[in-house]
């Protein structure tokens, strides 16, 4: 029992020996746990802190860069330039304020209004006032208290850094401190000119002051390259009257000076919506739509926005039975998820038949596209361009700035399953912007569609135009898009914003377009290719013409030697009307006619007024006009009419010749002041007006019969060179382009007045614009002289004080019109197919009282809202009195028809309104369909080169790829 018992002790003895070993080890262990993890607790808790203080200082540092570049911005907008050619020797010298390698320019008070002791002389003075403005400033220690400009710091790469003109700036605190004595997070600002001369560095420095590492504070550095540009900012700056069309998509700002608003049609703006008129059913849903766009869009942006307490008001019921099949049709939903109703979600509701939330193109534009693969059913077929506009809109969905594609076919436009697009991923194996629903065959929410993609700019009051035209909104339809924090409205805009444009404002850039324009006279380049002589072309036949479908072909207009108005080969010469096939057109032209020439560097001769067809322009085509076109007729000297007996144009206004008529005494005629010797018989024979148009028509005894203010009121005649003018389509140039390519520029002698009949130039169907041949890049023969390339690149058509038609007033389908770059125009129209890829700048201003709106006796005439920039089809009811509204057009076996074709070349000869007679009907007349409105994209390139000259504040863009954090 005993042994038992201390058996039985023993054993109890050593299990309580091993648990409290075990619960020593395990105190040891928690123990150490609970200081390992104290330990880590206190680290991160300093890590935490640590990590909060670098934010800090980085969040201090890109504060400073979005201000540095808030003043560069602003700094470099106070520069006022004609120059356009930003290069390093401009960057240099405005850096530094090197006036002479500015050139032209002036310095604006600064925008926010600190006192300066004097304007900077260059860029890096003007940063220096600006922040030598700051208020919050740190200094003390290694902070300067001053800004300054320097040498660049010691030991910095000379090949990447200028070693001069530095500037530095002192600290300034983004916060107030949190208590006294310490200090705020706060930045620091240094601007460093890089060595190639065009970009700007600016570095920044972050600092935290609460946590210092060897008595310094916490600091992180960011830095981002800028360079010095000039830009319009705007797809479209008119002084005139600017009409956006149907079938018609701007992507960029419009800018609208045009503010003669007390005259009739004098809105500013028309812009038409693209979905009118494409089903009856739809154009109700957009009219109730738009009552409530009326009554509750409060920003002018033509959206609803769905969970606005305002603006989702006006999104009409969803309940409506728009199609009465006894279902609600829901037609203002926001398909497109963008937080918005517009009429593109109105537009897809109302064909998306499979409910998919997109609408299938029709199967001629769904070839080659993932739509035809998926096996989709067409569902839009009612406009195949509108169709195009829309899938093929906004080529660089990616906005990498690779877009576009190989035009295998050499057809212009975008063939899928043809043409290879240039944007591929080869990691993917995929076409980028395709999956980003580049033409892939639907029209969706990946098309980003917008009537306006930008701002609608406007120099009149919106008050002012209310009070005289009615509500404005009416005027506007289409969404306007602009970027984010913008307004899509903006009214009583400055010249900064929207600067005035004129016939001055781009002479460096005409001036040395017109100086390339130095090649082999235009007779020479055109006898060379004929294998003639230059005489030889005066009475040139066609039958002289080279052999051959591809030979060039010149069909000629004789002189007129007999003086009866008309050229002597009046019956076998080429004539049209101009504006070309217009249903209200305003004269006759008989036209010389060249065919599949090319001319390089040329300069055509004043009063040619000809059609090119097929020929290639190579290098600058200057086209000569007589500059001081002030006389009140210059645009009837030479006004013709139709005479249907004859079957071609005479003279509209007839005329008897005095001088070589047996009984004509030269004494008869005036002369001086008004007719010099040179301009009389002998030595000019009198081409006397029937009904007298100016002194020189009414012969000295006749004067006794008119009263002293009927003579006076009579204009002096016109004289140029010496001799009398009573036809200034020799003075001028009225000239069409059709299929031709253009590699380089058109440019032409700026003219005094806006005469826009008689200097009037028309592009008209595959016209091409180019920098470089399509077929032959490397070719020298093909393609502009290197030295020219540089002026040739800033604008495809000069043309300041001239009308430009782009397109006819029926385009045909396969018209396809291309230009690049600035396009300046007095007024310019485009129409059909067209696609600009740059910036419309039109120069006249109509002033009531002035050039075209005077009479000859100096009287007010006429409507400024007559002139007018229509992108797309209007017509007279608009201001567009050269045109008719397609909607107006009547209608022929259910189609709309611009006219009856009498002779066979597919153009109208009798209008919309006239109806041919039983014989002609017998002879073979028929009806002209309307071919459609064709589709216009006006892209604004913020890349391109300005022509020199115009006067704009700079700007500054940042260097893509070039933000860095820490130092370099």
């Amino acid at each position: 029992m005993h042994k038992k018992m201390h058996k039985s002790g023993k054993r109890q003895w050593t299990r309580k020996g091993v648990a409290s070993v075990l619960a020593m080890m395990f105190l040891i262990i928690f123990g150490s746990l609970v200081a390992a993890m104290a330990i880590a607790s206190t680290g991160n808790i300093r890590t935490a802190a640590m990590h909060l203080h670098v934010m800090r200082a980085m969040s201090a540092a890109e504060t400073g860069l979005a201000v540095a570049e808030g003043r560069l911005l602003g700094a470099s907008r106070r520069f006022v330039v004609s120059q356009s050619d930003i290069d390093s020797a401009f960057t240099w010298g405005l850096w530094t304020g090197n006036g002479a390698a500015i050139g032209d320019h002036s310095v604006l008070p600064p925008a926010s209004g600190y006192s300066e002791v004097n304007p900077p002389a260059g860029l890096a003075e003007a940063l220096v006032n600006h922040h030598n403005s700051d208020l919050n400033i740190i200094s003390g220690g290694s902070f300067i208290a001053s800004a300054l400009i320097g040498s660049a710091p010691a030991g910095v790469d000379n090949n990447e850094y200028l070693a001069t003109h530095w500037v530095y700036t002192p600290a300034v605190a983004i916060e107030a401190p949190l208590s006294e004595g310490s200090l705020p997070p706060a930045f620091q600002i240094r601007y460093a000119p890089l060595a190639d001369g065009q970009h700007i560095r600016v570095i920044v420095d972050g600092f935290d002051f609460d946590y210092r590492r060897n008595n310094e504070p916490i600091r992180r550095t960011v830095s981002r390259d800028y360079r010095l540009v000039k830009r319009v900012n705007h797809a479209i700056i008119s002084p005139n009257k600017i009409m956006i069309g149907k079938n018609v998509r701007v992507v960029g700002d419009l800018g609208a000076r045009f503010d003669d608003i007390e005259f009739e049609m004098g809105d500013p703006l028309i812009i038409r919506s693209d979905f009118f008129g494409l089903d009856p059913v739809l154009d109700q849903k957009l009219t109730d739509f738009f009552a409530g766009v009326d009554a509750y869009d409060v920003d002018g942006d033509n959206r609803l926005r769905v969970g606005h307490p305002i603006e989702s008001q006006g999104i009409p019921s969803n309940e409506t039975d728009y199609s009465q099949n006894g279902e609600a049709d829901y037609a203002f939903v926001d398909v497109t998820e963008d937080g918005f109703v517009d009429e593109f979600d109105i537009f897809i509701r109302h064909f998306d038949a499979d409910g998919d939330k997109r609408v299938t193109l029709s199967a001629a534009l769904i070839a080659g596209t993932p739509a035809e693969a998926a096996g989709a059913t067409p569902e839009f077929t009612l406009d195949d361009d509108l169709a195009l506009l829309l899938d093929g809109g906004n080529p660089d969905r990616n906005r990498n700035g690779v877009f576009g594609y190989e035009d295998v076919n050499d057809n212009g436009r975008y063939d899928p399953g043809v043409d290879i697009l240039l944007d591929f991923d080869s990691r993917t194996n995929t076409y980028r912007d395709l999956e980003l629903g580049y033409r892939d065959g639907y029209i969706d929410a990946m098309d980003q569609y917008a009537k306006v993609n930008g701002r609608v700019v406007f120099r009149v009051n919106a008050n002012e135009w209310v009070a005289e035209r009615g509500a404005y909104g009416p005027k506007l339809r289409g969404p306007v898009r602009p970027e984010d924090n913008q307004s899509p409205l903006i009214f009583d805009a400055p010249d900064a914003m929207l600067p005035e444009i004129n016939v001055d404002s781009f002479s460096d850039t005409e001036n040395a377009l017109m100086a390339a324009a130095s090649g082999d006279a235009f007779w020479t380049q055109v006898a060379a290719q004929l294998g003639t002589d230059v005489a030889s072309l005066t009475l040139w036949q066609t039958a002289n013409n080279p052999g051959g479908p591809n030979s060039p072909h010149f069909t000629a207009v004789w002189p007129d030697a007999n003086l009866d108005g008309i050229p002597d080969n009046a019956a076998d010469a080429y004539f049209e009307k101009s504006p070309f096939n217009s249903p209200n057109y305003a004269d006759w032209y008989y036209r010389p006619v060249f065919r599949r020439f090319r001319f390089r560097n040329v300069v055509i001769p004043l009063g040619l007024n000809a059609l090119f067809v097929d020929c290639e322009f190579i290098g600058s085509t200057l086209v000569e006009t007589s500059i001081e076109n002030t006389h009140p007729h210059w645009t009837l000297f030479g006004q013709m009419v139709m005479n249907e007996t004859l079957g071609y144009p005479v003279p509209a206004f007839e005329r008897v010749t005095y001088g070589p008529n047996a009984g004509d005494n030269p004494a008869n005629v005036i002369g001086a002041p008004y007719l010099p010797d040179t301009a009389r018989p002998p030595q000019q024979v009198l081409e006397k007006a029937v009904s007298p148009m100016d002194k020189g028509d009414v012969l000295v005894p006749d004067i006794i019969n008119y009263t002293n203010d009927a003579y006076a009121a009579l204009p002096n005649p016109l004289v140029i060179g010496g001799k009398r003018v009573t036809d200034t389509k020799k003075f001028s140039n009225n000239i069409r382009f059709h299929d031709c390519l253009i590699v380089g520029s058109v440019v032409g002698r700026t003219p005094v007045n806006y005469t826009q009949v008689r200097n009037k130039l028309q592009f008209t169907g595959a016209t091409r614009f180019s920098l470089s041949h399509p077929d032959f890049p490397q070719s020298g023969l093909h393609n502009p002289d290197p030295e020219d390339v540089r002026e040739l690149a800033k604008s495809s058509m000069m043309l300041p004080n001239y009308s430009v038609d782009i397109g006819t007033f029926n385009s045909p389908p396969e018209q396809d019109v291309r230009l690049t770059g600035a396009i300046i125009a007095g007024v310019l129209d485009i129409r059909g197919n067209a696609s600009i890829k740059g910036a419309l700048l039109l120069t006249f201003k109509p002033v009531h009282g002035e050039g075209p709106l005077v009479d000859v006796a100096g009287n007010p005439i006429g409507n400024p809202a007559g002139f007018n920039a229509s992108i797309g089809y209007f017509g007279p009811e608009d201001g567009d009195y050269e045109s008719m509204d397609p909607e107006s057009l009547p209608l022929h076996n259910g189609v709309r028809i611009v006219g009856w074709d009498l002779n066979g070349d597919g153009l109208a000869d009798l209008g919309p309104t006239e109806t041919p007679t039983q014989a002609q009907l017998n002879a073979g007349a028929v009806p002209v369909p309307f071919h459609g409105y064709g589709r216009i994209e006006l892209s604004y390139d913020p890349d391109m080169t300005l022509p020199s000259g115009l006067r704009l504040p700079l700007q500054v863009a940042p260097r893509a790829g070039s933000y860095q954090e820490g130092n370099r």
